[in-house]
């Protein structure tokens, strides 16, 4: 084996979001030895995740894990695909690049389950300490109706460069804001203030003078690639985190095997091996390294080195679903560029080359609302059905399902939080059917005729969780992955009211005048009505992940069904601590990314005795 005593002091798994974060932050102090172990390659020059508007073009590429789940028993055994990055900078060299912050009520969530210090006040200054915001000129600002960004705009001075995408051009963002604020939903806060219901112009983690992407690779990791005390090793796969007794109460972790270039190659710990490979990838990691479910790791031919039933369980995502409307003539969509159309593609290419404007300095994505169910502002025995049937859905297949209920139950109540996150995108979506990511796109269906514009929702607080495991023993093979969406029947209650209520506001006030009154939709289905059945057989057919995947390794007291402690650190092993998405013990309404880069940098600093 090649590497045999080459020893660093920290090994972090996963060069991604957090790895990299940390991967900076701990190779800080010169004396400080790091090494980073990733999967994929350096996409630093690779068009496909430099430019936004390529996004599509690097999803089920080799950019992409591929991932899928297993059929879906409540979704007509549809499979579902969540895209991960395998690169350097992770999935946030690949992602949508929302910039959408945690709601307070989120995190303080976190700490009354016995995280001590996991809360809004302690968490919420490392927004500003990651990000750095651009505001649009004034008349722009002004269309976007931008009364809430300055004072993080003002505050935030990280690394990672944000902008807001929309130009007064688009009457898309403004349209969907005044129809939801005569909905009688206005922007209560600053989405960043940690309490805020309304719609808004969304925040998109682009760099406003390059019209380039701002991810873990380029905010945190190619300022210090030069350092001489940090090594990157891309293009490996790890087998195992070499676990070791030395005559300790509790066994430690001491080094990390890896296969690099056909051979394979151990890597020694002196401090510390940090897990940051993803809410997918990190449960595969212990368990191939003889940590988790005993059951689990004999079927797959692995030695128990330590028993936790919860490792690879928890799993949380965003369902989403959507209903594409048909624009009325003249609106500018992103549908001609969907269907490949030359000579738009060619436009557009122009204009980003010459002016970093049009459709490839963006993603798409351009507006978002969180909003209380809206059913239940006015039906109050529709409310309380659905708080009576909480109380008799305590009892779920993980400890932390009554602090999920509680949670949504307090959320429903106050009716001031998001129960679901609407999104603005101007073009169609069809997710019916099964959704893995490949070549041709979801699961490859043609774009539709027409130009559209979707509306889609994510369930806030999903009550449904999964499981990720191993299978096998082999590192080369993905992880089972089942989320068991709507197996809680409240889910797709609340889910198939929200959806319903797409159909409102893209019938009311200015975002109404985008469409054909009579015009056509993504699916036959699509036409729900006021029939909420019809709006559950929609829900089921022609839902898809949200690539928000979180929890399989969650920080909880071990009798709550933790796997790692409130410093991160694994139960039962010296030297081992597991820092991203997987951690997160109750997901978030937000996309997950500005979180996983606040908990690394907090991470950062719990390692460090800086916090």
């Amino acid at each position: 084996m090649a590497d045999q005593r080459k020893s660093f002091d920290y090994i972090i798994i996963g060069g991604g979001t957090a790895g990299l974060v940390l991967a900076n932050r701990l190779s800080e102090d010169a004396s400080t030895t790091v090494a980073v172990i990733e999967a994929g390659g350096d996409p630093s020059t690779d068009p496909r995740v430099i430019v936004p508007g390529f996004v599509a073009t690097a999803l089920g590429s080799e950019l992409d894990w591929g991932f899928g789940t297993v059929p879906q028993k409540q979704m007509n055994n549809n499979r579902l695909g969540a895209a991960a990055g395998k690169m350097l900078g992770g999935t946030s060299s690949i992602n949508f690049t929302a910039l959408l912050p945690p709601s307070a009520s989120d995190i303080d969530a976190w700490e009354k389950l016995g995280n001590d210090d996991w809360n809004w006040k302690t968490l919420s200054p490392y927004l500003e300490k990651v990000f750095s915001l651009t505001l649009p000129d004034e008349a722009t600002a002004e269309h976007l109706h931008l009364t809430w960004p300055h004072e993080f705009a003002k505050g935030g001075k990280g690394p990672v460069k944000a902008s807001f995408p929309a130009s007064r051009e688009d009457p898309m963002p403004r349209a969907l804001v005044e129809t939801v604020e005569q909905l009688g939903f206005p922007l209560t806060a600053s989405p960043f203030s940690g309490h805020s219901t309304g719609a808004f112009g969304g925040i998109l983690t682009i760099d406003p003078a390059t019209r380039t992407r701002s991810s873990s690779l380029t905010a945190y990791y190619q300022p210090v690639a030069s350092r001489t005390n940090l090594e990157v090793f891309t293009d490996s796969m790890v087998e195992k985190i070499v676990i070791e007794n030395n005559g300790e109460d509790e066994p430690v972790a001491t080094g990390v095997k890896f296969s690099r270039g056909g051979m394979s190659h151990v890597l020694h710990a002196t401090k510390e091996v940090i897990l940051s490979a993803g809410a997918f990838n990190s449960p595969k990691v212990l368990e191939l390294s003889g940590i988790g479910d005993p059951k689990i790791l004999h079927a797959a031919g692995i030695d128990v080195k330590l028993a936790n039933p919860f490792v690879g369980t928890n799993l949380q995502d965003h369902i989403v679903c959507g209903i594409s409307f048909e624009a009325v003539d003249g609106l500018s969509t992103m549908d001609n560029m969907m269907r490949k159309d030359p000579e738009v593609l060619g436009k557009a290419m122009e204009m980003y080359q010459q002016h970093k404007t049009g459709p490839f300095s963006t993603t798409g994505v351009t507006s978002f609302a969180y909003l209380p169910t809206a059913d239940f502002k006015e039906d109050t025995n529709a409310l309380n059905f659905m708080l009576d049937q909480l109380k008799f859905s305590s009892v779920g297949n993980h400890p932390l399902h009554t602090a999920r209920t509680e949670n949504l139950a307090k959320i429903l109540t106050n009716a001031d939080e998001g129960t679901g996150q609407y999104m603005l995108f101007p073009a169609h979506s069809q997710y019916d059917g099964d959704t893995i990511i490949g070549p041709e796109g979801f699961g490859g269906k043609p774009p539709l005729e027409g130009n559209y514009v979707s509306v889609l929702v994510g369930l806030s607080h999903p009550l449904s969780t999964g499981t990720c495991h191993i299978t096998s023993s082999d590192s080369k093979e993905p992880p089972e992955i089942d989320h068991q969406y709507y197996s809680n029947e409240l889910d797709l209650e609340l889910q198939a009211r929200h959806v319903r209520y797409l159909q409102k506001i893209a019938t009311t006030g200015p975002f109404g005048a985008l469409f054909k009154p009579e015009g056509r939709r993504n699916h036959p289905d699509a036409f729900i009505g006021d029939d909420l059945e019809k709006a559950k057989k929609f829900v089921r057919e022609s839902s898809t992940s949200n690539w928000h995947s979180v929890g399989t390794c969650a920080m909880a007291p071990k009798e709550k069904g933790g796997v790692v402690d409130s410093k991160m650190r694994v139960y039962g092993v010296k030297g081992l601590r597991v820092v991203d998405a997987s951690i997160f013990p109750l997901v978030p309404q937000s996309n997950t990314q500005s979180l996983v880069y606040m908990v690394a940098e907090r991470a950062g600093d719990i390692i460090r005795g800086k916090a």
